[in-house]
């Protein structure tokens, strides 16, 4: 459950990420780059994202707490997207690789 709300956080950064005019078109990721004339519907889908995840968070853990792991989740996020976006190590075959490693592990470890 963890490892899809922060997949679905990333997805949340890169739509904020293309949606910026100060990042060059060259380091936006491919799919990102058609919301990327369109700003306004990419931070609103952004946007949406975030607040579902909030809430989602919020009925695992409670409120308080809750939204304090959304604010650490989100920091998480936006640092390895402006990191390692640029550097092209970041990509969606890379996430996805990520992604359905840590879900297996959180379905058979824990």
């Amino acid at each position: 459950m963890y490892t899809t709300l922060f997949i679905l956080i990333v997805i949340g950064t890169l739509l904020f990420y293309a949606a910026s005019d100060k990042v060059k078109p060259e380091n936006k990721p491919a799919w990102a780059q058609r919301f990327a004339q369109k700003s306004v519907l990419a931070r609103s889908l952004g946007t949406i994202i975030f607040l579902i995840c909030w809430i989602a968070v919020s009925y695992l853990q409670g409120p308080g707490s809750g939204s304090f792991a959304l604010l650490g989740y989100l920091m998480t996020s936006y640092c390895l997207v402006v990191l390692l976006r640029p550097l092209r190590y970041f990509n969606a075959t890379r996430l996805a690789i990520v992604a359905l490693t840590a879900i297996l592990l959180e379905i058979f470890v824990f």
